[in-house]
């Protein structure tokens, strides 16, 4: 395996996610065929058994009934997407040079910004950025006024990726 296959499964998992296709780790060749190898596939499968956690941490309680994928611009430097309804929008970002089969990461991705299309009415909506690492620890929050029918998120510095829920600001 390689050095940095974990943060190539994990992108993998975080993006299963926002795509609105998550359906565990169906990782294709790893979990889909692999077990019929055991040889192959199993160690595989028993050295990443943690990876999913901290999606399953970020999503509980959240009610993903009527979602869908948000449309959203970003920064040059950064990669992800975001899926959501009128009361809620999900996203996950991660560095855009962040890519196989080396993975290599930044030090910090800084002054980075999405833009997403709004599908409700709403005008004022809280942010909530989150660690990927663990799913549920946020880092910072935010809020910010609908401008027409999208909204601008200014991402805090990170490594690596980032996670974020939108809520309606009552």
């Amino acid at each position: 395996m390689a050095p940095n296959a974990r943060t190539g499964i994990q992108h993998a998992i975080w993006a299963q996610l926002v795509s609105g296709a998550m359906n565990g780790r169906a990782l294709w060749w790893e979990d889909g065929y692999g077990i019929y190898f055991p040889a192959l596939g199993m160690p595989w499968v028993r050295k990443y058994t943690d990876v999913e956690a901290p999606v399953v941490r970020f999503v509980e309680g959240v009610d993903m009934t009527g979602f869908k994928p948000i449309a959203a611009r970003a920064s040059g430097k950064i990669f992800g997407a975001a899926l959501g309804n009128e009361e809620m929008i999900i996203g996950w970002y991660r560095d855009a040079s962040c890519e196989p089969p080396d993975w290599n990461l930044q030090p910090v991705v800084s002054q980075q910004t999405v833009t997403l299309t709004i599908p409700g009415m709403a005008t004022n909506w809280q942010v909530d950025f989150y660690s990927t690492k663990t799913g549920n620890g946020i880092i910072s929050s935010t809020t910010v006024t609908q401008q027409g029918d999208t909204i601008t998120l200014t991402l805090p510095d990170f490594a690596d990726d980032i996670a974020f829920k939108v809520h309606v600001q009552e």
